[in-house]
This record gives structure tokens, C-alpha cells and sequence, in this order.
């Protein structure tokens, strides 16, 4: 690959995309997975704790140096992290650099720190950007040459060098980053900007630490939109064909505490520590269950119309799930699963009244907690029709050029995506 150019990612690639789908052609979708990645949790009260004695345990008095990674907003927990860090007589170190979405320019002002503190412990506290840069800066730190546009699997990324653990401790519940291989960040370089995904083996977190105490205050907002993207890494990985009994098992489950909890915790917020609770859980569940499968197109779409518009990551795939839904029923009976669970009776409805049982009962419960379905009714920003229709080949493309459109499990092209966005604007139901 050494002609190519290096700040094209390689899913963006004609030749990688004409090679996956020729593996594909050979290969069940299960057959493809051939290993569970995920984190080491600690959870509940004493969650926290627990962190200094691994670190003292594995490391020697000396070794313990701790970057603690945040942005302006998770920095005020920092000192609750130290103060757990100072009875293991570690030497502490906090950058709060980390900006939303994470721009590649704040990674390489973050492995320049690194390079001047030498870390041997990366603590991420943040929500999904703070987690995904953390990620990425150990890669920079340990292999300053290292590409970000080439990081797909493939090979060996030798980390673990420099930085012996990497924790994640996060502030939001919803992208799982703390359990998963994948880092999604922004080239800045496009215009608008856009998403950058990395996955490899070697950025799971070793330890992921759940407490109430990092995410118990989140805005309503936020509780909603996170919590739609944990349920549309579910429910999107289920549906999709990439799924197997470990995955879905726990795709199921976590679609199950989400369905419970999110509304109470989006509810009561801070007055419901258990929902808040569930909600952490329920989210590293569905972490596990799609970082060993994969995500649906609801993330592909998300990506290009939060990028375009300025919109928040899991407020828009959260807007997608039913269309994924409904496309991947064109080739799974998968989606029937799912019925049961959104307390869709199945019995003695043909197959077409069914679905559409099951996406109205999806919809529903996205507007029990204020999520939108389609474009047309979002509130902030508001789009207009003519906005909408007028970026809608460069939503097309970006979507197309996503890292997600590798593994769909239904063939996609321009045309499906345009049909998509079109039916999207105003609620259509997917019927092709």
C-alpha cells in the first residue's frame, strides 16, 4: 500500500472494500469472528478503589506514573481519581485537552506530553471522545509514525511498550468505548469534518471502572442521547448477520436493561442512582455484544448527518435505528427476536404487520424519551426541507465512505443510501 495516499482511511479504499466483500462471498459472517475482546470491569461502590491495588500490584513504586486524560468538563473529576493514586504514591499528571469528537491535531499535542511526563498509566475520564482520544494517543505516544488513517486490524500495533494499561473510567453511558477495540475521532482536514474510525485488537481498555459517582449528574440530553446509542448498538448488532450466541445473548440482554432503565434514568437523573447504575451496566453489555459483532447502518447514517448538521452521535443513530431495522429485514427474519422484547405480540401476524408492529413499538419508545425518528422533527438544530435536500449528496457520501459500509450485511450503493436520507427527512417506512 505504499502508493496510496495516507490521509485516506482505508475503508474509504476500493480495493479494501472489493476485498472484504470477496471474503464475504467465501465466508459466513460468523466464521469471520475468531475471538471476545473486551475489558476487565470494576464496578459498584468500591469500583474505584479497586483501581490502586492493580496498578500497585503490577507496577513498582517507580513505574507508577498516571497520565489522567480528560476534557475541560470531566477535569473537575480528576481528584477523586488522584486521591485513589496517591495512596499508591503515584506520581499523577492530568491533561484536559481532549475536545468533542476528537480532532486528530489534539492527539499529537497529547503524545507530546507523553513524550515529556512518560506515562505508564493512561486514565481516560470522559464520555466517548475522551475514551476514543485516549486511545489514539497511545498509539501516537508508543509509535509516533504510526498512521491513524491505517488502523483497521490488520497487523500488530505493538503497544503495551511505554503505556502498560490503559483505564477507562467513563462520565456518560452509551458509547462503550470503555470495553471495545473501536476509537471513532474527526478529521478536521474535510469539509465539514469527518469521522475517522480505528479498530484494533490493542485499544480494548484493560480496565473499565463503572461507578454512579462519574455519571449520575448528566443533563437530561445527554442521558437520552447516549442511551439511544447504546440501544442502537444493540439492536443494530442483532439485527445485522454478524451475530453469534455470545453476542447475541448479550445484544439481548442489554437491549432488555435499556428498554427499563434509560426512561427513568432520563427521568430522575441524579434520584434514581439504580437506573443510573443499569444504565453503565447495560451499556458495557451492549459494548461487548457489538464490539465482537458490528453495529448497523443506523451508525454509518448517524455519523454522516452529525457531522454535516452538527448533531450529537447518539441522538442520530438513535434517529436511524428503525430504518436499519426495517432495511436488514429485506434479507433476516432476525428483527423477529426483537418482538418479544419491545412487548410486540407475534402471534398469528403475517410477517409485514408485524414489522411494522415492532418499528412503530422502537419509535415509541424513542419519543417516550424525546429521541427523534425522523429529520423532519428534529428541534435543535431545526433543517430545513430545502437545507436537508441540498447536502444530501454529501450525506450520501459520507455515509457510503463510512467504516461501517465495509460490513453492512445488506449490499448497499449511492442510491440506497439517497433512499434513506430521502425516506428519513419525513418518517417513511423503508419498503425496498
Amino acid at each position: 500500500m505504499e502508493n496510496l495516499p495516507d490521509n485516506v482511511p482505508l475503508y474509504e479504499l476500493d480495493m479494501v472494500k472489493d476485498l472484504i466483500s470477496a471474503i464475504l462471498g467465501r465466508a459466513s459472517a460468523q466464521m469471520m469472528m475468531g475471538s471476545f475482546r473486551t475489558a476487565k470491569i470494576f464496578f459498584g461502590i468500591t469500583a474505584l478503589n479497586q483501581l490502586s491495588g492493580f496498578i500497585s500490584n503490577r507496577l513498582e513504586k517507580e513505574e507508577r506514573r498516571i497520565l489522567l486524560i480528560t476534557d475541560d468538563f470531566t477535569e473537575k473529576f480528576a481528584s477523586q481519581v488522584i486521591d485513589v493514586l496517591n495512596s499508591i504514591d503515584a506520581e499523577s499528571k492530568v491533561w484536559s485537552g481532549v475536545k468533542p469528537e476528537g480532532p486528530l491535531h489534539t492527539i499529537e499535542e497529547a503524545a507530546e506530553v507523553c513524550r515529556e511526563f512518560k506515562p505508564t498509566v493512561l486514565v481516560a475520564i470522559g464520555g466517548g471522545s475522551v475514551m476514543d482520544s485516549a486511545k489514539a494517543i497511545m498509539i501516537k505516544y508508543e509509535n509516533p509514525e504510526a498512521n491513524l488513517y491505517r488502523i483497521l486490524g490488520l497487523g500488530g500495533l505493538g503497544l503495551r511498550k511505554k503505556v502498560k494499561f490503559l483505564i477507562a473510567i467513563p462520565t456518560t453511558s452509551g458509547t462503550g468505548s470503555e470495553v471495545t477495540a473501536a476509537a471513532m475521532l474527526t478529521d478536521m482536514g474535510r469539509d465539514p469534518p469527518k469521522k475517522l474510525t480505528l479498530n484494533h485488537g490493542e485499544l480494548v481498555p484493560d480496565i473499565a471502572i463503572l461507578h454512579t459517582d462519574f455519571v449520575k449528574d448528566m443533563p437530561p440530553f445527554l442521558t437520552m442521547a447516549t442511551g439511544l446509542d447504546a440501544l442502537a448498538h444493540a439492536t443494530g448488532a442483532y439485527v445485522s448477520t454478524w451475530g453469534g450466541p455470545i453476542t447475541d445473548a448479550l445484544n439481548i440482554a442489554a437491549i432488555k436493561e435499556i428498554l427499563k432503565y434509560l426512561p427513568r434514568s432520563y427521568k430522575y437523573g441524579a434520584k434514581d442512582l439504580e437506573a443510573r447504575e443499569k444504565m453503565q451496566m447495560a451499556t458495557v453489555i451492549a459494548g461487548m455484544g457489538f464490539g465482537n459483532s458490528k453495529v448497523g447502518i443506523d451508525h454509518g447514517l448517524g455519523h454522516s448527518l452529525g457531522k454535516v448538521f452538527n448533531m450529537h452521535h447518539g441522538f442520530c443513530v438513535g434517529l436511524f435505528l428503525p430504518y436499519t431495522v426495517a432495511y436488514t429485514a429485506k434479507i433476516s427474519d432476525r428483527w423477529k427476536d426483537l418482538c418479544p422484547v419491545f412487548g410486540v405480540e407475534s402471534n398469528r401476524i403475517e410477517r409485514k404487520a408485524l414489522l411494522t408492529a415492532l418499528l412503530q413499538a422502537i419509535k415509541d419508545f424513542i419519543h417516550s424519551i424525546d429521541g427523534a425518528v425522523f429529520v423532519k422533527e428534529v428541534k435543535d438544530p431545526i433543517i430545513s426541507k430545502e437545507n436537508y435536500m441540498d447536502n444530501i449528496d454529501l450525506l450520501v457520501n459520507y455515509a457510503e465512505t463510512d467504516a461501517v459500509d465495509l460490513l453492512v450485511p445488506r449490499w448497499t450503493h449511492k442510491e440506497t443510501y439517497r433512499k434513506i436520507f430521502e425516506y428519513a427527512w419525513d418518517g417513511r417506512d423503508i419498503d425496498f
